[in-house]
């Protein structure tokens, strides 16, 4: 299915799409021929993304539970005596779209924004809107791949480099629920700044027989089963991640509707996911497959401990960390338009195979901390397309402009929060 799949997008994607994909084959095809290797190869790297793809299309299903009733508005009922200041709304939209996030993925940030999108007074200005609410989204979004199990880059993290996969979600909470504190601190600071005031009480008026009675309870169980059904297959039944995530996403998803009685409505989803959601990930899969082949390459050919040595030696002629190196390699791979998910692939392939010197989880958190400031202030990343989509915004303005500040300041105490655990192992 994935060869089909890389074969077919050549002849449906734009040609503009296509340049990083033909840049990562080329470089497989290089590597080979250097080598002389056997083109079979080809065939073995083709099939080190078979689980990821799985996972990436079937991601979206969790979104499907958190549709079915309005879960989210009970949630937001439940912190609205809460929101008496515009600091406390951004905090409560940020941990709603942490939480969200991290088993819904990028799609939380549309669901989010979609929630408060019409709440916006006459009185306000939509730049400072705009801004509240969409730094609340990316900061809240940003920190959920340093733990959260379903997000594709943390899953290949840990089935590329072995780590264990309780402490690496522990520890990255901890980072996580820093961030989130960060992401606060830096707001305070801007609004000051930029003298912003929102009246921003949000309007939560129930429809005509909407019921939010004991939906935040029945919301919380269905995330605390969806996690521990993927930790239980992972720990105690020793069922790989890449397989385990998908697989429980889908039968949680069926249990669901079946004991919600929406059978009828959970075919209509499954039709229109095949017939049109798969067709929107074509760039995303091509990228993914292509930087497969890269990685299988690297592997297969043992070039991979090679270009792993040259990275020991520039860590060593610029005196840093390897950890430290680890993180920026990341965040220089996102500034040239590396996409998180293959440059997880593609440094967790190699890492799995040489020896860092560190205990696995921190280099999984180490990595993980680079992916978490690319998506925030890289040139373009899948969430900063979403929410310059959604916002009518730049890039530039959405990303590095209003969370620059952010994403170095998590950087800064992300190194220091990895060196700090260092001393714990």
């Amino acid at each position: 299915m994935g060869f089909v799949m890389l074969i077919s997008s050549f002849l449906v994607l734009p040609k503009r799409e296509l340049v990083l994909p033909m840049i990562l084959i080329t470089l497989s095809l290089i590597i080979v021929l250097i080598t002389s290797s056997s083109p079979v190869v080809f065939w073995v790297a083709l099939r080190e993304m078979r689980a990821v793809i799985a996972m990436v299309m079937l991601i979206t299903l969790v979104g499907w539970i958190i549709g079915h009733r309005p879960y989210v508005k009970a949630l937001m009922a439940l912190g609205q005596k809460r929101i008496t200041t515009q600091s406390r709304f951004f905090a409560f939209v940020a941990v709603l779209t942490h939480l969200i996030s991290s088993f819904m993925g990028v799609g939380g940030i549309a669901f989010v924004y979609e929630m408060f999108g019409n709440q916006k007074k006459a009185s306000v200005s939509k730049e400072a809107w705009d801004f509240t609410l969409s730094t609340a989204i990316m900061r809240g979004f940003t920190v959920t791949v340093l733990w959260t199990i379903v997000h594709p880059a943390f899953a290949y993290v840990i089935a590329g480099t072995n780590a264990p996969l309780l402490p690496t979600m522990v520890k990255g909470l901890g980072l996580a629920f820093i961030g989130l504190i960060i992401g606060v601190a830096i707001y305070l600071l801007q609004i000051k700044q930029k003298q912003i005031s929102l009246d921003v009480t949000p309007d939560l008026s129930v429809q005509e027989g909407e019921q939010l009675d004991g939906l935040v309870g029945k919301f919380l169980f269905w995330v605390l089963f969806l996690m521990a059904s993927i930790l239980f297959m992972n720990q105690w039944l020793h069922i790989d991640i890449l397989l385990t995530v998908p697989v429980v996403i889908v039968i949680v998803t069926t249990i669901y509707f079946v004991s919600n009685q929406s059978l009828l409505q959970y075919k209509e989803l499954w039709l229109r996911f095949l017939t049109a959601d798969l067709g929107k990930r074509k760039k995303q899969l091509f990228v993914i497959l292509s930087a497969g082949l890269l990685v299988g390459t690297l592997k297969q050919t043992g070039y991979g401990n090679v270009l792993f040595n040259y990275f020991l030696t520039a860590v060593d002629l610029l005196n840093i960390n390897v950890l430290i190196g680890l993180t920026l390699v990341v965040i220089l791979m996102g500034f040239c338009g590396f996409p998180p998910i293959p440059a997880m692939v593609l440094l967790s392939g190699i890492l799995g195979s040489v020896q860092v010197g560190y205990p696995l989880d921190i280099v999984a958190i180490s990595l993980l901390l680079g992916v978490s400031v690319t998506l925030v202030v890289a040139p373009v990343t899948i969430p900063l397309l979403i929410i310059s989509g959604l916002n009518g915004r730049s890039l530039i303005e959405n990303g590095f402009r209003w969370n620059i500040i952010f994403g170095v300041l998590l950087l800064i105490v992300g190194l220091l929060y990895v060196q700090l655990m260092t001393l714990f192992n």
